[in-house]
């Protein structure tokens, strides 16, 4: 009963913010519409898929063009980037996605947290924090989260170096969405996880649902997620586009 509340929630949440009916997204169906007051302004392509239905939100202008090439397409085909790609005609800058849109409100699969994730707390930590900043690049960053004025930031120390950190924000789809980011010489080892882990248990112990977003194509991400009882509810794309 729990993870079908959650379910009810989330495609709520995602039907308020594309502009359709909650009943759209449990029927197979593709569908074209054009931006809500939620993605209002947004010069791009945004469109949500949770296997079942797709909804497509877009400027004005395309919304024939594209309701008529998805027309009798299974949802899974819109996610083709290469075919989006070829029908924009060069009209976009750049596709971001498909994402991976995680949820979880069950700490079933958390682990217990680790002494080596610790909470930024100091000057000492803020350089720290800016030497890891240093290691990455800015869109990793920027994905991360993390805001020095906001908390909780979580970090992982390791030999007196942060090796990964973590922050949360409220998301597109409502809920605690989780960023996370790991110096480059140490992905792969499970630093990452530790604090994705310490992040959810917070978040969850204060009654959130939380939320997991990450490329598909990134694999040791989505694997975190999966791993620690994210399951993935929809799946989003979005193209800017260049006029």
């Amino acid at each position: 009963m729990v993870q079908k509340d959650m379910t009810y929630r989330v495609y709520a949440n995602w039907a308020k913010f594309l502009g359709c009916d909650y009943s759209e997204l449990l029927v197979p169906n593709v569908k074209v519409l054009h931006h809500s007051k939620s993605l209002d302004g947004y010069n791009g392509i945004y469109a949500f898929s949770n296997e079942i239905s797709c909804i497509i939100s877009t400027p004005p202008k395309y919304v024939s063009v594209l309701g008529k090439a998805v027309m009798n397409l299974r949802p899974d085909a819109v996610f083709d980037t290469e075919w989006l790609g070829q029908l924009l005609n060069g009209k976009h800058t750049k596709i971001i996605g498909p994402a991976f849109q995680g949820y979880v409100e069950d700490d079933s699969l958390l682990q217990a947290s680790s002494s080596s994730v610790i909470e930024y707390k100091s000057e000492h930590h803020r350089t720290l924090l800016e030497e890891l900043r240093e290691s990455c690049s800015e869109i990793e960053w920027q994905h991360s989260s993390i805001d020095e004025q906001k908390s909780p930031i979580l970090l992982q120390i390791l030999n007196g170096k942060i090796v990964a950190a973590g922050s949360w924000r409220w998301g597109e789809s409502g809920f605690l969405s989780v960023g996370i980011i790991t110096q480059p010489a140490h992905r792969g080892k499970g630093h990452a996880k530790k604090v994705v882990n310490a992040l959810t248990q917070r978040g969850l112990t204060s009654g959130a649902t939380m939320h997991y977003q990450t490329l598909e194509s990134n694999i040791p991400s989505v694997a975190i997620a999966k791993a620690l009882g994210y399951k993935r509810l929809g799946r989003t794309i979005a193209i800017r586009l260049s006029g």
